[in-house]
């Protein structure tokens, strides 16, 4: 009769194998969750910074217009006013409209214009949403689209009119300012050249404030103050003060570099009883 060996060998049970599924499948999950929110947090930040990019692109280019048009030698006015613009979806934004122009005088009186440079934003409700446009106009176009080309090209255009470029969409706050006296002015229609003027830009939706108002966070605006005319005349003059002399006499005053007379006073104020007890007595002991 033959006689069989039973052999036992170590395995997971059912129970055991699906907690360690499920296990797998908890720690996979939260693997997923946190790789999607760093992505979500990534892709927040890039846009963040593209749009801080953009932003202070547009003000770079719109600082050297003003740079530009606004020097000296030149019949130069800059122009700009504020107004709020209802949206489509029901919210308002804040809208500008700024004109830098430069002009001359040719064979007659008449002032003609150099060059002409607009920067506005209007709401597009095809689009939803507030563009930024930017125009130029005189006697040098920047485009060579729009210089002289041959006659078919030209035949096609007509030079009557403003041809505003689109620069960037999204935006939801464009504001000027500019300074006059203690009054912070929102418009500027004189035909002498304000001192500086204050740019803000923004493409942050607008919310409900701690006051309640819905608008822009100011902290998410992007401001730039840009100076007219840098090198003109700035005045200035002294103002007066009265001057204490007392404290150069001679018998209250002390020369700091006197470090003998330093030395001289610390060791007449606090001497050390102990050290200089001692040092006596040892002296006495000596002597007698």
């Amino acid at each position: 009769m033959k006689q069989y060996k039973i052999t036992t060998c170590s395995a997971f049970t059912l129970v055991e194998t699906l907690v360690v599924l499920l296990l797998s499948a908890m720690i996979i999950t939260a693997t997923l969750a946190v790789y999607q929110r760093v992505r979500a947090a990534t892709i927040v930040i890039g846009q963040r910074m593209s749009e801080h990019r953009l932003q202070d692109e547009i003000l770079q280019k719109i600082a050297e217009d003003i740079d530009r048009l606004a020097a000296p030698g030149f019949e130069a006015t800059i122009k700009f006013r504020n107004r709020q613009v209802r949206g489509t979806d029901g919210l308002t934004y804040q809208s500008a409209e700024l004109i830098l122009n430069n002009s001359y005088y040719g064979n007659s009186d008449k002032k003609d214009i150099y060059e002409e440079i607009v920067w506005r934003t209007a709401y597009d409700t095809a689009e939803e949403t507030m563009i930024l446009y930017r125009m130029h106009r005189g006697l040098n176009a920047e485009d060579p689209l729009f210089a002289n080309k041959p006659n078919q090209l030209e035949s096609t255009l007509d030079k009557s009119l403003e041809r505003y470029i689109p620069v960037s969409a999204g935006v939801t706050f464009f504001d000027l300012r500019t300074q006059q006296g203690e009054n912070i002015l929102g418009s500027w229609t004189s035909e002498t050249l304000p001192k500086a003027v204050r740019i803000g830009l923004s493409f942050a939706l607008p919310e409900e404030l701690e006051d309640g108002e819905v608008a822009v966070p100011d902290e998410e605006v992007m401001y730039r103050t840009v100076a007219v005319d840098r090198s003109r005349m700035i005045p200035y003059s002294f103002v007066k003060m009265e001057l204490d002399l007392g404290v150069l006499d001679k018998d209250e005053s002390t020369d700091p570099n006197d470090l003998v007379g330093d030395m001289t006073d610390d060791a007449s104020v606090e001497p050390d009883d102990e050290s200089t007890g001692g040092d006596e007595t040892d002296s006495r002991d000596e002597g007698n």
